[in-house]
C-alpha cells in the first residue's frame, strides 16, 4: 500500500464528502478510491468513515486521522519545497479564515495580482467573523484583528487599521448628528458581537493612550461585519470600523463620519498559522504577500 498516496485520496474524500467527487479530482476510478479507504481502514483497525447513499462523513477516528495526515503532507511538502529551485511554480490550496468585510474590501480587489504570480494555485476563503479552530476547521491561516488570544497558533502582525464612526443620511435625518460625547445620551450604536459570550459594545474612543467607553443604547445587536455595515445604512446606528473599508460608501454620500476627534484605538491585524517545522512554500509565500497588500493599502 503507497500510504502517501492512500493519505491523499483519504484527504479528498474528507474534504468532499464523497468518492465520486475525490476520484474526479484525483482523476483516479471510483472504485481506486474506495479500495484505498478499505484498505486503509483494515491496516489501522479502525473505522474512518461513515458511509450512506447519499453521503460519507467522517468517524471520531477519521477526524483525528485527517488532522495527522494533512499535517504529514503538509511537513513532507515543506520539505520538498526546500529543494526544489527557486523556478519551481507554485501549486496547491490555500485555506484561508477572515472576516468577510475584510476579504471583500481589502483582499479580493489584490487577488488577481497574486493569481498573475501563481495561476496554479488556489484559494479557500471561509469568511467566519467568529473564532475558529484552525486545525479543527483545517485551515492554513486565519487574518483577526484586535487584541489576539491566548494560543499555539504563531502571529505575524500585518499592521494597524485607521479606525472610523458612521452614520447614514437616513440615521441623521431622524436623529441628528452627534457633535459631543453628552449628546451620545440621545443615539443608538450598532452592537456588534461576533462571539456569543461578547458583551454590548456601547461607544468606544481612545484618549489619553487608554480606551474609554460611553454606555450607548442599541436597537440591533449583529454578529458579522456585513450585517453590522447594513444595519449603519438602513439607519440603525452608528458604527465603528476600519476607515479603508468604507472608502467608497463615504465618496458617494451613502455614510458619514462623526465625531472624528472620538476615534477608536487603531485596530491590530494579524495573520495567525500553525507551527510547522517544514512549512509549505505557497503559505509562506502567501502570507509575505498578504503583508505587501496591507503594507500598500496603509501607505
Amino acid at each position: 500500500m503507497d500510504k502517501i498516496e492512500t493519505m491523499k485520496r483519504f484527504i479528498a474524500v474528507a474534504n468532499t464528502g464523497s468518492f465520486t467527487r475525490a476520484a474526479e479530482q484525483m482523476n483516479v476510478p471510483k472504485s481506486a478510491i474506495s479500495s484505498s479507504i478499505s484498505r486503509l481502514e483494515e491496516h489501522l483497525h479502525t473505522r474512518l468513515l461513515y458511509r450512506s447513499t447519499r453521503q460519507v462523513s467522517l468517524t471520531e477516528s477519521g477526524e483525528r486521522y485527517l488532522i495527522q495526515s494533512q499535517r504529514l503532507l503538509d511537513e513532507l511538502e515543506g520539505l520538498e519545497d526546500q529543494f526544489q529551485s527557486e523556478s519551481f511554480t507554485l501549486s496547491g490550496t490555500i485555506r484561508v479564515d477572515m472576516p468577510s468585510r475584510f476579504f471583500s474590501t481589502l483582499i479580493a480587489p489584490n487577488l488577481p495580482d497574486w493569481f498573475a504570480r501563481y495561476p496554479n494555485t488556489h484559494i479557500e476563503i471561509l469568511g467566519a467573523d467568529y473564532r475558529i479552530d484552525p486545525i479543527k476547521e483545517r485551515v492554513d491561516c486565519v487574518i483577526r484583528g484586535g487584541k489576539l488570544q491566548d494560543s499555539n497558533l504563531v502571529a505575524r502582525a500585518l499592521g494597524k487599521m485607521e479606525m472610523i464612526n458612521c452614520i447614514s443620511p437616513t440615521y441623521a435625518q431622524q436623529f441628528g448628528v452627534p457633535r459631543t460625547l453628552d449628546d451620545l445620551a440621545s443615539h443608538y450604536v450598532v452592537d456588534y458581537a461576533a462571539d456569543s459570550y461578547q458583551q454590548p459594545n456601547g461607544f468606544e474612543y481612545y484618549a489619553h493612550q487608554e480606551s474609554h467607553y460611553v454606555d450607548v443604547p442599541s436597537l440591533i445587536s449583529v454578529r458579522t461585519t456585513d450585517a453590522y455595515l447594513a444595519a449603519c445604512l438602513n439607519g440603525l446606528g452608528i458604527i465603528q470600523l476600519p476607515k479603508c473599508g468604507v472608502e467608497q460608501q463615504l465618496r458617494n454620500g451613502d455614510l458619514i463620519e462623526v465625531l472624528p476627534e472620538y476615534r477608536c484605538e487603531s485596530m491590530s491585524m494579524s495573520v495567525l498559522y500553525e507551527s510547522r517545522h517544514q512549512q509549505p512554500r505557497r503559505l509562506s509565500e502567501f502570507i509575505d504577500w498578504l503583508t505587501q497588500v496591507f503594507k500598500a493599502v496603509n501607505d
